[in-house]
């Protein structure tokens, strides 16, 4: 599989993708690394070459990123322009908060970020790249690159690059989708079955979903991949060989979104970027009582990943992979979602409850059968829902303890009717506290619940000091302050429909506040060239470097790019075991 993976600059590439009943064109910035070749049938592929180049013409994003610094050693760039170019498509006119999380899944060691946000904010409805600041008005009609210095140090400067040098962005100019790719017929644009065979593995992608529940009844031991964001992993890194893969990702019925008395029903192949938009789409149009569990889930994607990978990543793919540190779990088994399963000869229900997930990365799920969909359902009036998760660094991180939590109380008291913990990283699965929530039953919200909580959860979640994982400590600490944060929320919302419940001291009023990320801003100053310093004279300025435009279209040649020759030497330094000695 990893022989076949497609691979652009070793970073990002964008995906345009017609999806099943729908005539929209949808654009994705994917991680190019996990998107294998046997995945792209039918789909539109555009790569940082395919925007613009140095002979031909540059797209704007990739002159404004040169232009404006956001370029060092140039590896990381054609990823960072196409996921600008990405949203783009999407949306011409983003704000900087749309900018932040289109590059979530972007990493920049050299540069930094201040030069590459700075250049791109040009693009973004904030007031262009000075922020407004300009003296004479925005920066984009006064043809500054940024707001001037203090008058009274003539001999500083902050103005990094000129506005009025870029290319004006018009959408209307961008690439159209394939004409032979729109223009198919229905009968062709639907999946067709296909079969790749490899020397140690078959990728097969059905039709229909008939056809995945026979392949899937004579394969019982294929893997389904829709994302490849799992088993993508597992191939390159630890060498995982899996004969027969499933492909259901253009299934209609398991992209299916269904809108029920109950909840909402998503197919198992909705990517986590689909249901995300949905939820949103819910919790504005619905009554907020309703929405408690889509806006927990909601939390739970803003640190899922990054964009890249929840625009592929599917939401059965997140369960049936039985991570003990799964984010979404949790938040799924807390609120009793229904799981609909299917094989050859018919379908079941399950609850995803302490009885789904079996032993570490094992469900109740039979080796024939497929998830077909999951029903999130709506929260109840008196019905509070949160979610938690902490991971060493806030974005694109993996959990070290998540959690989720659902407290329900009798109409107009603060009596708890139903309570429901759910944790992972706290064992081989995800789990429930039931011990604790059973002892709460009946009670008052109030500190004598949260004394009994705490005295209960310590030692039901607790850890053998050589659990996997280590920080047993800190883990078993964390079921406690989680609690304590829900436990604080909960009393503040209760305060608010008028409840005479124990107020929130100030002090602790922060852990009741959803964390929201500044729009970042900043400003260079540096030594101002001496006046009368020769216009050839480069030192001081802020020039673009040379490499900067190659290594925005995907151009530059690395030492990696460069072929293999016959009987080539190879040349590497070793440390001298003798100091000072010489080297006959």
């Amino acid at each position: 599989l990893t022989s076949e993976t497609f691979h652009t600059n070793k970073l990002i590439s964008q995906l345009l993708k017609e999806l099943l009943s729908s005539t929209d064109i949808r654009h994705y910035a994917v991680n190019a690394c996990l998107a294998p070749l046997c995945s792209l049938h039918l789909v539109a592929v555009t790569t940082v070459e395919g925007i613009g180049s140095v002979a031909r013409k540059l797209h704007p994003v990739q002159e404004r990123i040169a232009k404006s610094h956001g370029s060092q050693c140039g590896f990381c760039t054609p990823g960072i322009v196409m996921s600008m170019y990405a949203l783009l498509r999407n949306n011409p006119t983003p704000n900087m908060a749309d900018m932040e999380e289109a590059f979530q899944g972007n990493l920049c060691r050299c540069t930094g970020y201040r030069p590459i946000l700075e250049g791109f904010k040009t693009f973004t409805v904030e007031g262009g790249c000075c922020g407004g600041k300009g003296q004479n008005g925005c920066c984009m009609t006064n043809g500054s690159g940024a707001f001037q210095g203090s008058k009274d140090k003539p001999e500083e400067a902050t103005s990094l690059f000129n506005t009025a040098d870029f290319e004006p962005y018009d959408p209307t100019q961008e690439v159209i989708f394939p004409p032979e790719l729109l223009n198919l017929p229905k009968s062709q644009r639907s999946s067709r079955s296909l079969c790749f065979h490899g020397d140690r593995t078959t990728w097969l992608q059905p039709e229909s979903l008939e056809e995945l529940l026979l392949l899937k009844w004579r394969h019982p031991d294929a893997r389904l991949v829709v994302g490849n964001t799992e088993v993508g992993i597992e191939v390159k890194f630890k060498n995982m060989v899996y004969p027969v893969i499933l492909a259901p990702g253009f299934i209609a019925e398991l992209n299916a979104v269904t809108h029920t008395e109950d909840g909402i029903v998503f197919g198992a192949a909705c990517t986590l970027s689909h249901m995300g938009t949905v939820l949103k789409e819910a919790v504005h149009r619905l009554p907020p009582h309703q929405t408690q569990v889509f806006q927990a889930i909601l939390e739970q994607l803003r640190w899922f990943a990054g964009q890249q990978i929840r625009n592929v990543a599917a939401i059965g793919g997140n369960i049936m992979t039985a991570s003990p540190i799964s984010d979404l779990n949790p938040v799924f088994m807390v609120v009793g979602c229904k799981l609909t399963l299917r094989d050859k000869d018919g379908s079941r229900e399950v609850q995803m409850d302490d009885s789904f997930f079996t032993g570490y990365r094992k469900t109740t799920v039979r080796p024939q059968e497929i998830l077909l969909s999951i029903l999130i359902p709506y929260s109840k009036k008196c019905q509070f829902v949160s979610a938690f998760k902490q991971s060493p660094r806030r974005e694109d991180d993996i959990s070290i303890v998540t959690a989720a939590m659902s407290a329900m109380f009798s109409p107009g008291t603060d009596i708890v009717k139903d309570l429901r913990l759910s944790y992972g990283g706290m064992a081989p699965v995800t789990v429930l506290a039931k011990k604790t929530a059973n002892r709460l039953l009946g009670r008052q919200w109030g500190e004598e619940l949260l004394q009994e909580a705490c005295s209960s959860l310590a030692e039901e979640m607790s850890l053998d000091p050589s659990a996997p994982g280590g920080m047993v400590t800190y883990r078993q600490t964390l079921t406690l302050s989680l609690f304590y944060k829900f436990y604080l929320t909960v009393l503040q919302k209760l305060r608010l429909q008028g409840l005479s419940v124990q107020e929130v001291s100030s002090e602790c009023l922060s852990a009741t506040e959803i964390y929201h990320p500044e729009t970042p801003s900043s400003i260079q100053v540096y030594q101002a060239v001496p006046e009368g310093q020769n216009q050839d004279d480069m030192v001081g300025r802020p020039i673009m470097h040379l490499s900067a435009l190659k290594q925005a279209t995907g151009e530059a040649v690395y030492c990696d790019d460069v072929p293999l020759y016959e009987n080539e030497l190879y040349l590497a330094l070793i440390t001298s075991t003798k100091a000072h000695a010489r080297i006959l």
